[in-house]
């Protein structure tokens, strides 16, 4: 007897898809080197929805979220492939529709097909790591503190940047802990950025005018000739002139200022992070759309941005540190990372000295600087830094053959901080407010000896 009911079933398809399964059940998908593929079959041949592919096999939640996406894709797939015998009469006069989407897709240019089309004409999709395990992208050099919390783009070892001398900067001085004894330390915070050097390019990308770099622990040796060692912000060249007064009142007077690394994120406030930024934008191909999506973006928290188009932009960030800090904060969000913009890390990385990429934060002693208490400060330096309109006056001394980290640098604020029981998590924050005072008596003195001398014959 016939049946007399249309058949709505593609056998063929109804084979793959249980051959399909078979094979996933024995599939390490951790191992699977493009998951919107993944998702997308799964989602053709085994009718496995969204919430279907067992998620917690994947590594992170960017693969989790390529793969969601292409199952949806592939499940209303799979529902279309089994009714062929029935639609499919009703389809012949899509094919070029559907050739487009699949150059669509090829191309990177997104469409239906986009979330599960392998791309070759690409080994790596410009500006993203390949996918890998955590462990494996560590290894590789993915995750540095450099990208504050985001993956590098390329391992930081392949990072490049083009470098000029410019002038000639004082030579370095070895300086030992024992030229600090008898007096007193207050803690010089600063940006790791290099100085006296243009930057004439990041990666491939050449600028059309160079850089200078001109902060960090070498801003100390740069400016000593002309009786100046240090810069901020006016109210905290205040609090650290009221500081360095009341070290002059322990021991016998004397008081250095010792360079202490912030963290990476410090960079983001500089001059010098923003014009190298619009350098890169000058010589990319970002379209007007999304610059205008960006302009929007930063006016929403800063009313006064003009534009990155507008001629009085960058004075407008040379101006304006809170602008500033978020011209970079609102650049490096994906949507604008995806979208062209420089990177924000790799960026971080070409105006850092190579001395203080990998330091501990607060970590000390590669300039020490000694200060000149009871002084005024100076508004109208010789030689004015980009970011910080105020200077500290004093004399370079040298540097400490090494860093040394900050609970050996300055011991007696975290002995305190141990005996009232305070957390260690809140150590860093809490040593930004206080910028403590050490005494550099006989005690501090044979830590800190007995620190660089470990640290030598280790290297030796």
């Amino acid at each position: 007897m016939m049946a007399t009911g249309a058949y709505t079933g593609n056998p063929n398809i109804a084979r793959q898809g249980a051959r399909a399964r078979q094979i996933a059940q024995a599939r390490n998908v951790s191992d699977i080197a493009d998951p919107r593929t993944y998702g997308f079959m799964q989602g053709l041949l085994t009718g496995s929805t969204a919430g279907e592919l067992g998620y917690s096999v994947f590594d992170d939640p960017e693969t989790k979220r390529a793969a969601e996406k292409a199952a949806e894709v592939g499940f209303i797939g799979g529902g279309l492939l089994q009714a062929i015998p029935v639609l499919g009469p009703a389809l012949k006069g899509y094919g070029r529709l559907a050739a487009g989407q699949v150059n669509r897709a090829m191309m990177g240019e997104g469409g239906l097909l986009g979330p599960i089309t392998p791309q070759p004409m690409y080994v790596v999709p410009p500006g993203k790591a390949p996918r890998m395990s955590a462990a494996e992208a560590r290894a590789a050099g993915y995750w540095h503190d450099i990208g504050a919390g985001k993956k590098l783009p390329i391992p930081i070892s392949e990072m490049t940047a083009r470098l000029e001398p410019v002038g000639n900067l004082p030579p370095k001085i070895a300086v030992s802990p024992e030229k600090m004894k008898g007096g007193a330390i207050v803690s010089l915070a600063g940006d790791r950025s290099a100085t006296g050097q243009n930057l004439l390019g990041i990666g491939d990308t050449q600028f059309e005018t160079p850089v200078y770099l001109g902060g960090g622990y070498d801003f100390m040796r740069a400016n000593s000739p002309s009786g100046s060692i240090w810069a901020a912000e006016k109210g905290s060249a205040q609090g650290l002139l009221n500081q360095i007064n009341e070290a002059a009142n322990v021991g016998k007077g004397d008081v250095f200022g010792v360079y202490t690394s912030m963290g990476p994120l410090s960079m983001n406030y500089n001059t010098m992070m923003a014009d190298s930024l619009f350098e890169q934008i000058k010589a990319g191909k970002i379209s007007k759309k999304n610059i205008a999506a960006f302009d929007r973006e930063v006016a929403s928290i800063r009313p006064e941005w003009k534009g990155i188009m507008n001629a009085e932009s960058r004075n407008q960030l040379e101006e304006n540190g809170a602008l500033r800090h978020a011209f970079v904060d609102r650049m490096q969000l994906d949507k604008f990372q995806n979208a062209g913009f420089p990177n924000i890390a790799y960026t971080r990385y070409a105006i850092t000295d190579p001395l203080l990429l990998n330091e501990p934060m607060y970590s000390g002693g590669l300039a020490v600087g000694k200060m000149k208490p009871n002084t005024e400060l100076i508004t109208n330096p010789v030689s004015p830094h980009k970011t910080y309109n105020t200077q500290l006056a004093g004399e370079y001394v040298g540097g400490l053959e090494r860093s040394v980290p900050k609970e050996i640098m300055f011991p007696d604020w975290y002995k305190m901080r141990r005996e009232i029981g305070a957390p260690e998590s809140g150590d860093v924050r809490s040593f930004q407010l206080a910028n403590p005072i050490q005494p550099t008596n006989q005690e501090w003195l044979d830590s800190v000896m007995q620190y660089l001398s470990n640290q030598k014959s280790l290297l030796d």
